[in-house]
């Protein structure tokens, strides 16, 4: 009996000396779940997870436990988010523009454009800005087959981002040469719907593309000599993210607009 009993005791003490195992298995599954999450959010792509943030900041806003205001979060539909609402540095439009700069940059370097080609942020969002003589001839609105492929690789680019876009047309102070257009609202109009209708061809899709010519009244510098002219006559795709208003006209110089937008 006494043989019997300590046998027991030692049964049982080695049967609680392996519980010891369930807690070591548990912390292996919580490491391993910890990998995992870590090695997605490394891999993850900005501009979704920055949505994801912006949808979980409005799906737990304290006016939704309030009950004073009703928020949806769509679900397997991008969208252009609101620039001025969710962009502090680290947000979508900055990594948007960081991608957009850099992809544009080293396509001008490669092909010796440097000059001709370039991105900036704007009020809007993010502007393509394209040098009248990489598309046209003087007084001219008629895209050869080099300004199409500096297009094409171009809307490589904008097909990877949802937003909307507008293309204006620009021109300097001088009225435009040749006897094809009367003036320049005619030629930077006429200048915006051709890389539009350019565009549309490589696939963007139409209800995306809106375009409008500014004449001489939006100059990125003053025009005080030729070199700043010529910076001046350029096409600028817009990728828009910011809500569009409705300026008054004597506030815009009222261009002439067509296309999918407002």
């Amino acid at each position: 009996m006494a043989r019997h009993g300590r046998r027991g005791h030692a049964e049982g003490g080695h049967e609680n000396a392996e519980r010891w195992l369930l807690t070591y298995a548990d912390m292996i599954t919580l490491l391993m779940v910890l990998f995992v999450v870590m090695y997605a959010i490394s891999n993850t792509d900005l501009r979704k997870f920055t949505a994801l943030a912006q949808s979980f900041s409005a799906a737990f806003n304290t006016d939704v436990f309030q009950g004073t205001e009703t928020i949806t979060v769509a679900s397997g539909q991008e969208s252009a988010p609101d620039a001025a609402q969710f962009d502090a540095g680290s947000g979508i439009v900055s990594s948007d523009y960081r991608a957009v700069e850099a992809t544009v940059r080293d396509y001008a370097i490669s092909q010796g454009l440097a000059g001709d080609v370039s991105v900036d942020r704007v009020a809007e969002g993010i502007a393509i800005r394209i040098r009248d003589t990489l598309l046209f001839q003087s007084g001219r609105a008629r895209l050869d087959a080099p300004s199409r492929q500096v297009l094409a690789r171009i809307g490589g680019i904008l097909a990877t981002l949802p937003n909307p876009l507008r293309i204006e047309g620009h021109t300097d102070d001088l009225p435009p040469t040749g006897p094809f257009y009367r003036d320049n609202w005619e030629l930077s109009t006429a200048r915006a719907l051709a890389v539009l209708d350019a565009l549309r061809d490589l696939g963007i899709a139409p209800d995306r593309l809106a375009a409008a010519g500014y004449a001489g009244y939006r100059p990125v510098v003053a025009n005080t000599d030729d070199a700043a002219r010529a910076r001046n006559r350029r096409v600028d795709i817009l990728i828009l993210y910011a809500p569009q208003s409705s300026p008054s006209p004597a506030a815009t110089g009222a261009p002439f607009s067509i296309g999918g937008l407002p």
